[in-house]
């Protein structure tokens, strides 16, 4: 089964805001697409979602968009986003021959933008094309194909303004995971582990990734930009040849740009295949470094948490913020930080479990820190910290 994470930034006009809540977005009218709080679409960007600014009466039509990606195997083939000037955008979308249904979502702020889909054959896509439900809305549109024509289908888009184009596909090729790692481990039992939060600029990076590849003849790395092109191809080598779950693990060289993790190739019977890992990675000059001697808390204890926040790039101020499921945070020294070019400051966290945390019960502790002045910048480590059974 996929394990990639579909996250959908939804814009309704005129959504109710939750109780106690502040609604960010606006009431817009019919004919157009916005405005909307600029966090619903730098969240759907970084998590690969796209961002539907619906209209009241076309919330029910959103509905085959969150059917079709909570399928089976369920992974994104192509990403992209980008303002038009005028100037055309035009993709080729690998189908490959174990793809069982793919869905294109098509999304814009203006109404003047428009999509065009073809087959392979070159026939256009549209309402009534066989085994095709094309949903329009008032700012995109949805096409779902049972039992897609293998091949490279070929989708341009028009206008001017801002657009987001997925397309999802169901197949038995599909990241299971991708990941930055580093070497770690108590002596005797190193290995390659994850990495807290994002990799950091100028400095060597390992990727790790797994591939469902049963149906795969031929695997080939990238890295690709928000825009879905390619900014450089990787060097990635085969550490586990179980091709149910294939591993693969490669030095690499980061972008100074966003980008996403992709592979491509053959299939096994010998046709285009393309994936995107959909949350999206970026270099930065700012280190999260957990200073924790401890994993355990027991119930009714208190214990302070250490962390290191290295600023890599000019000096400048932070600010950092601490959040955990269970509540054990009871406070944070400081809350601010000036850290010198080159240098490092520690932030104190303040953590107690209630008498009544239950054993074996898990607590994720969430540390974010974001740049306050200079370039901007942020990062992020997660600890998790379990309270201990009884003797």
């Amino acid at each position: 089964m996929c394990r990639t994470l579909v996250v959908f930034g939804v814009v309704c006009a005129g959504a109710a805001a939750a109780p106690g809540q502040q609604n960010p977005s606006h009431s817009f009218g019919p004919g157009q697409c916005g405005p909307v709080d600029p966090a619903y679409i730098s969240t759907a960007n970084a998590t690969g979602g796209v961002p539907l600014f619906l209209q009241r009466s076309e919330a029910g039509k959103a509905m085959q968009l969150m059917r079709e990606s909570t399928r089976p195997n369920t992974s994104t083939v192509l990403w992209a986003s980008a303002k038009l000037t005028g100037a055309p955008q035009a993709f080729e979308v690998p189908v490959d021959s174990a793809m069982q249904r793919i869905t294109f979502t098509f999304s814009v702020d203006t109404k003047s933008i428009r999509l065009v889909l073809k087959r392979p054959d070159g026939q256009l896509v549209g309402e009534g094309s066989e085994r095709t439900e094309d949903t329009e809305l008032n700012c995109g549109r949805i096409i779902t194909v049972d039992k897609p024509e293998a091949g490279v289908w070929s989708a341009e888009v028009t206008g001017s303004g801002t657009y987001w184009l997925a397309a999802e596909g169901q197949s038995d090729i599909y990241f299971i995971k991708a990941e930055f790692v580093e070497l770690g481990g108590r002596p005797g039992h190193e290995g390659l582990f994850r990495i807290h939060g994002q990799p950091i600029a100028g400095q060597p990076a390992i990727l790790q990734a797994s591939l469902s590849a049963t149906e795969t003849k031929t695997t080939e790395f990238t890295f690709v930009s928000e825009q879905g092109d390619i900014l450089q191809k990787l060097k990635m080598k085969v550490t586990d040849p179980d091709r149910e779950f294939m591993e693969f693990t490669g030095d690499v060289t980061l972008p100074n740009v966003p980008f996403r993790i992709a592979v491509s190739g053959r299939d096994a019977k010998g046709m285009r295949y393309q994936r995107f890992d959909g949350p999206l990675s970026r270099a930065e000059t700012v280190q999260v470094i957990p200073r924790l001697n401890f994993d355990e808390i027991a119930p009714g204890a208190s214990k302070e948490a250490l962390f290191e926040v290295r600023n890599l790039g000019p000096a400048r101020n932070f600010k950092v913020m601490v959040t955990d499921a269970q509540r054990f945070v009871g406070g944070v020294n400081p809350t601010e930080l000036a850290i010198p070019e080159h240098g490092s400051g520690f932030v104190h966290v303040q953590l107690t479990a209630p008498g009544t945390a239950k054993p074996y019960s898990r607590d994720d502790l969430v540390f974010v820190a974001n740049s306050i002045s200079g370039a901007p910048t942020t990062n992020s480590a997660i600890v998790q910290l379990e309270v201990p059974g009884g003797n």
